[in-house]
């Protein structure tokens, strides 16, 4: 069995703004294009024919814009679960969490037990990727398929982590117990996969041929907080605009 988290990175007002314009921009060309032998897309536009669409546009208060907005999407990571049955609750309630086929949580009727739309609300550079706050969105909150919390299944806590792993974050302590709430392992550093041993419930890890997942890796990284951040949140925000399964 596997499932898949799409990414998406930014600022979202930025972003409806930015592609406002540009799709202003391409209906100013469409109108005129004829009479000024203009191309197809603003990116294509030369220097001469930007100063003849401004001096077109200047009774406008629309804004032009000549390159298409960067995508909000990071792309998708797609995860195979492990398939012991020792990791049954574990597997089932990241399946229900990524269709959403639970409804809505106990603990927050408005919200819905389901990772669409939830932020990854903290991203440590060279260490994790978490999120699946579903309640309060923050970390401090959390709720599983099987009630407010769930315990760690011992399946999972014997599995060494690696990059790419996907792990439950927990409440810690000797019996920590489970939510919805998840990591994705960013380091490549032995010391700290030891260190994560034992601790956390291991159920999955990036599909071996992910090349876009890796990216996605990659990317989340890049958006990292440093090591001694208070906050631990990543420098733009992060969430899930897609979920399932395979």
């Amino acid at each position: 069995m596997s499932a898949y988290l799409e990414i998406l990175a930014g600022d979202t007002i930025k972003h409806e703004k930015e592609t406002n314009a540009y799709n202003f921009t391409r209906s100013l060309m469409s109108k005129h294009g004829p009479i000024f032998d203009l191309p197809a897309l603003p990116e294509l536009l030369s220097d001469e024919q930007r100063e003849i669409l401004q001096d077109l546009n200047k009774s406008s208060n629309q804004d032009l814009r000549f390159d298409p907005p960067v995508p909000l999407l990071l792309g998708r990571i797609t995860f195979d679960l492990d398939p012991s049955p020792g990791l049954n609750k574990t597997r089932q309630n990241f399946i229900s969490l990524c269709t959403g086929d639970r409804g809505l949580c106990k603990s927050a009727p408005n919200k819905k037990l389901h990772y669409l739309g939830c932020p990854i609300h903290r991203v440590v550079k060279g260490f994790v990727a978490q999120g699946g706050d579903v309640t309060r969105s923050d970390g401090s909150g959390g709720e599983s398929i099987f009630g407010s919390r769930f315990p760690s299944e011992k399946a999972g806590l014997q599995v060494l982590p690696q990059r790419g792993s996907l792990a439950m974050a927990n409440s810690g302590g000797k019996s920590p117990n489970n939510t919805s709430q998840f990591f994705v392992v960013l380091s490549s550093d032995d010391k700290i996969h030891s260190k994560l041993k034992g601790k956390y419930v291991v159920f999955g890890r990036i599909g071996k041929d992910d090349e876009e997942g890796e990216k996605v890796l990659e990317k989340l990284n890049e958006l990292g907080a440093s090591g001694d951040s208070r906050d631990e949140k990543p420098l733009v925000p992060v969430w899930i605009g897609g979920c399932g399964v395979l």
